[in-house]
């Protein structure tokens, strides 16, 4: 289903930027409806021309102009800039937020009273069409709106925002980590005399292939990886290392520091 409100996008980074890709991608709104603007200036100007949505002269003319804003801003950014267009939200807006560690609690309060604020965690599978969004909201017609914008960028799954943390930890950040591994396959590719192209097209397209098979399979993933790890194989002799090496309990940690800090970003 097409989006028929308008919609304003303050920030246009990575994931701004990716979010809208995914929309026009699979045609679900008109770029006429879109607004967009950005502490820097000429960023959000490259961007509208690129593609060509339009520019707002301001954060409280792209909200006077829409009917649902997303902010896509650091979450230290949150008070200063609402405190640009605040006083032009009504009733009749929806606010959605993917900031980090910012529960809706938090935003309504600096917001005020009036829109209805949904919170969302997207990553950035939404530049690919395939990304994983969790929303959170008490406003049913505000969730109807966020679904229909984050269903253009991938799956969409509904969770307590009690959640949220770990969800960021997990799926926000969860791209990181896949790019890390496939970086480390190139580099052993290249260390082993593997041209770099080909290399890259080993790991990006064993990565892929293992996501569509989990993602189809109904087996879980350590029921995949077992039946991938043959007795006395090439397979099993590298996990051999990762478990001496203890790579499980690394990533733990790694995790558990991302979530950590995804709480810490909540005093901001």
């Amino acid at each position: 289903m097409k989006i028929s409100k308008t919609l304003g996008l303050i920030g246009v980074g990575n994931m701004g930027a990716a979010i809208l890709e995914g929309l026009f991608a699979k045609q679900l709104i008109k770029h006429g409806q879109v607004w967009v603007y950005d502490k820097f200036t000429e960023k959000a100007r490259e961007f509208s021309q690129f593609e060509k949505v339009r520019l707002a002269a301001s954060n409280r003319e792209l909200v006077q102009k829409s009917r649902v804003v997303l902010l896509a801003i650091k979450p230290q950014d949150l008070v200063q800039t609402a405190q640009e267009f605040k006083s032009v939200l009504t009733k009749e807006h929806t606010v959605i937020s993917i900031l980090a560690g910012t529960p809706v609690g938090k935003i309504k309060s600096i917001l005020g009273p009036k829109p209805h604020v949904i919170r969302a965690m997207p990553n950035l599978g939404a530049k690919a069409g395939a990304s994983m969004t969790v929303l959170s909201g008490k406003d049913p017609e505000g969730l109807k709106t966020a679904e229909q914008i984050f269903s253009g960028c991938g799956a969409v799954m509904h969770l307590d925002e009690k959640h949220f943390d770990l969800v960021t930890a997990i799926s926000g950040s969860g791209p990181a980590y896949f790019f890390l591994l496939m970086e480390l396959l190139v580099e052993a590719g290249i260390k082993n005399g593997i041209p770099r192209e080909k290399a890259k097209l080993l790991a990006v397209q064993t990565a892929l292939g293992a996501g569509l098979l989990a993602k189809a399979s109904a087996d879980a993933p350590d029921e995949l990886r077992r039946k991938v790890t043959s007795k006395g194989g090439t397979t099993e002799a590298a996990f051999k290392v990762f478990e001496s090496k203890q790579l499980a309990k690394i990533i733990h940690q790694g995790i558990e520091a991302a979530f950590q800090r995804g709480k810490e970003l909540a005093s901001f």
